[in-house]
C-alpha cells in the first residue's frame, strides 16, 4: 500500500539497507603495550544446504509444488553486515538483544518521522526477529563475498551516493517521481528485497510458465520456460525474466531492468539494464522455502554477489494489494509543490 512510503517504507528500508555504527567512547590514556593480536582468519560462507526433506508435493510434470500456499517474510531488515557482528549465524538470544537495539537506535534517530504514518511503529517492532535460513538466525542477507558487503567499485559507490537518493528531488511532474511511488513497480521487482517485512507471495505453475504474484502493489510475474531472452521489444518495469528448473531449484534470470529505479536500498546496490539478476527459488521443507539471488554486472561491482533468505508458509491468505487506491502521497506532493512555485512567484512580484 502506498499509505507506506512516507515513513513505514522508508523507516523499514533504512533499516534493511543503512549500516549501523557502535558508538566507542575514546581512551583517556594510552594503552599498554602488548603483543599483537593473531590475525583473524577470513569470513567463510558455508553454502546453505538445498537438501529438501522427502516426501514434498509434485506437480503433475514431476516438479517441486511451490503452489498452494502464501510465502511470506516477516523479519527484521539486515542487508549488509553491520559492526554489531561479523558473524553470518548467531545464537537466538544475542539475536533478539541486536534486534532490539538496532530498534531503539533507530527509533531515537529518526524521532518525529515514525508518526508520519501509523503503520511505522508496528512494522518496525512486530517482525519475527533476524532471518531464519534452516532454523539458524542471520545476521545479514549478503552471504558472498563472505564479509556481507556488496562489492560494489568505488566510482559507483561515489556516484549513486552523490545522486542521494534520499532526497525530495525534482517535484515537477508524476514523472520525476520514484517508480514505487507511481505504483509502477514495488516488492515485485527481482531481487525481491526491499522491503522484508510483511512481504507475500504466490507461486502458479504451468507446463510453459511460472507465475510469481507478489501481495504487494498486486504484481504479477509471467515468466515462460526459456534457455533464451526474447529481443527487446517493450519495455517491462520488472525486467525480461525466463526460468527454468536445476534440480529441485527453480532458477530466474532476469535482465533489461528499467533505468529507473537503478538505485536499490539507499545506495547499497545498484540494477540497470545491463545486469543480470539470477534468483533461486528451493523449497527445502512443507514450511520453509529458501530464497537465493545473484546479481551480475561487471560494470558495478567487482564480483558478482549472493544474498539469501527464507520464506515461510504463512496461516493467513493473500490480501489485495491497494497502491493506488490510497494514493495520497504523489498528488499532495505535487500540489505542495505547485504552491511552492505560487510562493515564489509572489515574493518576486512584491520585490518589483
Amino acid at each position: 500500500m502506498l499509505t507506506r512510503l512516507p515513513a513505514a517504507t522508508a523507516v523499514l528500508s533504512l533499516l534493511f539497507f543503512g549500516p549501523f555504527s557502535v558508538a566507542q567512547t575514546p581512551s583517556q590514556t594510552a594503552p599498554a603495550q602488548t603483543p599483537a593480536a593473531p590475525a583473524t582468519p577470513p569470513a567463510v560462507y558455508v553454502p546453505t544446504s538445498l537438501t529438501p526433506e522427502p516426501g514434498l508435493a509434485r506437480t503433475p510434470d514431476g516438479r517441486p509444488d511451490l503452489q498452494g500456499a502464501v510465502w511470506a517474510a516477516n523479519f527484521f531488515p539486515v542487508f549488509e553486515s553491520t559492526p554489531m557482528s561479523a558473524a553470518l549465524t548467531v545464537p537466538e538470544p544475542e539475536a533478539k538483544k541486536m534486534v532490539e537495539m538496532m530498534i531503539a537506535g533507530f527509533k531515537k534517530s529518526v524521532g518525529p518521522a515514525l508518526e508520519l504514518d501509523p503503520e511505522a511503529e508496528d512494522l518496525l517492532t512486530n517482525v519475527d526477529g533476524l532471518p531464519l535460513v534452516r532454523g539458524e538466525r542471520r545476521t545479514r542477507m549478503v552471504v558472498l563475498p563472505a564479509d556481507g558487503k556488496v562489492p560494489m567499485k568505488p566510482e559507483v559507490r561515489k556516484d549513486i551516493s552523490s545522486s542521494n537518493p534520499m532526497s525530495i528531488g525534482a517535484l515537477d511532474n508524476p514523472e520525476q517521481r520514484p517508480i514505487n511511488e507511481r505504483c509502477l513497480a514495488l516488492n515485485a521487482r527481482p531481487p525481491m528485497a526491499t522491503p522484508i517485512a510483511y512481504v507475500r507471495f504466490q507461486f502458479i505453475q504451468t507446463p510453459t510458465h511460472v507465475v510469481i504474484h507478489s501481495e504487494d502493489g498486486d504484481e504479477s510475474r509471467i515468466i515462460p520456460y526459456a534457455s533464451e531472452h526474447a529481443a527487446a521489444i517493450t519495455p517491462n518495469w520488472l525486467g525480461d525474466a525466463i526460468a527454468r528448473w536445476e534440480g529441485e531449484t527453480l532458477v530466474v534470470e532476469t535482465i533489461r531492468a528499467p533505468r529507473q529505479g537503478r538505485i536499490r536500498g539507499f545506495n547499497n546496490f545498484v540494477v540497470t539494464p545491463d545486469s543480470k539478476v539470477i534468483e533461486r527459488f528451493t523449497r527445502l521443507s512443507n514450511t520453509e522455502l529458501l530464497y537465493q539471488f545473484t546479481v551480475e554486472d561487471p560494470a558495478l561491482y567487482t564480483a558478482p554477489w549472493l544474498a539469501e533468505y527464507s520464506l515461510y508458509r504463512a496461516d493467513s491468505r493473500m490480501f489485495p494489494g491497494n497502491c493506488h487506491g490510497s494514493n495520497y502521497s504523489l498528488p499532495n506532493i505535487l500540489q505542495g509543490a505547485r504552491v511552492a512555485d505560487a510562493a515564489s512567484a509572489r515574493s518576486v512580484v512584491e520585490k518589483k
